[in-house]
């Protein structure tokens, strides 16, 4: 909330409890006053680029160097100090998570890779859907054999071309005419899909373009009463909401979920998390066995394997250290508190909408929806969402980011690009005019940002719509990167080697 006053010729303004509340969080945010220098001068760091990534949190890098540093060590061990306190603190942190998620007595936890797009493949991997690509042609299934998964139109690739590789069917769930997942159709698909084998629904929670949410609970609901599974991405919504895997409802459970705690405040540098119910595992052979996932070996090629699933699918050394970084990024979210975290995003998004709708020459990807989380993404029109992108960080230090959003079919729908049009696109792509790709700018906010801050990108898509025609002279595009470059950039890099 904010208030504002005109006494004579001066507007003060009163800021809000929210952005008070926000501030302790934001001045121990590392980068908040940061400068770098552009070809336009000295410019002051605005992060409005969220959803790509988290920001380092002093307090969480301070514990990690000062008190959890000096007992690093391997786990696998409780004989010495070092590796018993670093394997006692993995665990914990896993406990962590799996609380903080409402993980149920079946739900076991794997951390894999840096982030949603590790744990989705390791999922799809422990279930037997992931063959080999050389094999995969000898590999014989009717179709009546194959699992089928249901998606929505919102997804983005790493949840939409990992189940593509499996050998299932991936069936996309059409939008209605507000976008939204049209529950009426899931229902539809799944009697037509009724006799086979394995249904499983794997659905976004957001998405990461336009922040708009999915009904997942509902969603599950629909497939558990068909007889299916189900599975969510959390990956853009994971840092402002609150995830529960068992809500009242047992038919709204969630049977597997995974997101990327990275893109937390103080989560850069975590992994990726993927929590499943145990009893979807029918392996007895782990994904990656080795170290730490026998119980016994002998020279005679016998051996066997832990039956503790969290265990047997942690081989080698575990990402102890990103783990833990995870579970403290988890416990400041909770810090913060979820319910203030939503209302602040609420009163940014839409201050952010408010004004960036009445910029002419912008349109705001499906802008006719308020409700969303804080994720805007825009075109200005006869301009590459590149050359913005470069536009803001030059002039203004603003840091967004523009392309699909590793979103290409929702990039379709939202810009109503058909398939005829879609292929001769594709066709210049794959020649070389990457120009061409679709794409927009995309906006991310958090909490902890200020309602300056989204004045200050306000105000400078204005100058950018405004000055576009003079200060676009003043790039060169390479085309085969898709990136625009400042004339005098290759003057920094010449600097480079004066001595």
């Amino acid at each position: 909330m904010e208030i504002k006053a005109k006494i004579g010729e001066t507007t003060f303004t009163c800021r809000g409890d929210l952005e008070t509340y926000f501030r302790p969080f934001r001045e121990a945010t590392i980068g908040t006053d940061f400068t770098f220098s552009t070809p336009f001068g000295e410019q002051k760091l605005i992060y409005a680029d969220w959803t790509a990534s988290g920001r380092l949190y002093r307090p969480i890098e301070e514990k990690i160097i000062e008190e959890i540093g000096p007992l690093v060590a391997n786990t696998h061990t409780e004989s010495n100090i070092t590796s018993t306190k670093m394997t006692l603190a993995y665990q914990y942190a896993k406990e962590i998570i799996k609380h903080h998620v409402h993980a149920g007595k079946h739900d076991v936890i794997i951390m894999e890779g840096p982030g949603m797009t590790s744990a989705v493949n390791k999922l799809q991997r422990l279930l037997g859907l992931r063959v080999p690509e050389r094999w995969k042609a000898r590999l014989s299934l009717a179709d009546d054999e194959r699992p089928v998964i249901f998606v929505t139109h919102m997804e983005h690739h790493s949840n939409l071309l990992s189940w593509t590789e499996t050998i299932g069917e991936v069936i996309t769930i059409r939008p209605t005419a507000n976008g939204d997942v049209d529950v009426d159709h899931l229902r539809e698909l799944l009697e037509t899909y009724a006799h086979r084998p394995l249904k499983i629904g794997a659905f976004t929670a957001c998405s990461n373009v336009t922040g708009i949410q999915t009904p997942y609970h509902f969603l599950a609901k629909i497939m558990h009463e068909h007889g299916g599974i189900c599975f969510i991405d959390f990956a853009a919504s994971a840092p402002y909401i609150e995830i529960n895997m068992h809500p009242a409802d047992p038919l709204e459970k969630l049977d597997a979920i995974y997101f990327s705690p990275h893109k937390f405040l103080g989560g850069p540098g975590s992994a990726g998390v993927l929590i499943f119910d145990a009893r979807l595992y029918q392996n007895r052979i782990p994904d990656h066995p080795g170290g730490g996932t026998v119980l016994w070996t002998d020279p005679w090629g016998n051996y066997k394997y832990i039956e503790d699933i969290e265990t047997r699918e942690d081989g080698g050394t575990p990402p102890f250290l990103q783990t833990i970084k995870a579970a403290l990024a988890i416990r400041l979210k909770e810090k913060m508190g979820v319910e203030r975290i939503q209302k602040r995003e609420k009163e940014l998004t839409s201050l952010l909408l408010s004004h960036l709708k009445q910029i002419p020459r912008v349109r705001v990807l499906e802008g006719h929806r308020e409700d969303r989380l804080g994720i805007v993404s825009f075109i200005i029109e006869g301009m590459h969402y590149n050359l913005v992108v470069k536009m803001l960080n030059d002039r203004f230090g603003i840091q967004v980011r523009g392309g699909c959003s590793c979103a290409g079919p929702y990039g379709h729908y939202l810009l109503g690009i058909d398939k005829e049009q879609s292929e001769t696109l594709m066709k210049q792509v794959e020649q070389g005019n990457l120009f061409v790709k679709p794409g927009w700018v995309r906006i991310s906010l958090h909490p902890i940002m200020t309602n300056e801050e989204v004045y200050d990108i306000i105000r400078a898509i204005r100058h950018i719509v405004r000055y576009a025609d003079t200060w676009k002279q003043e790039y060169m595009y390479d085309q085969t990167k898709n990136e625009f470059y400042h004339r005098g950039d290759d003057r920094y890099v010449r600097g480079f080697f004066a001595l």
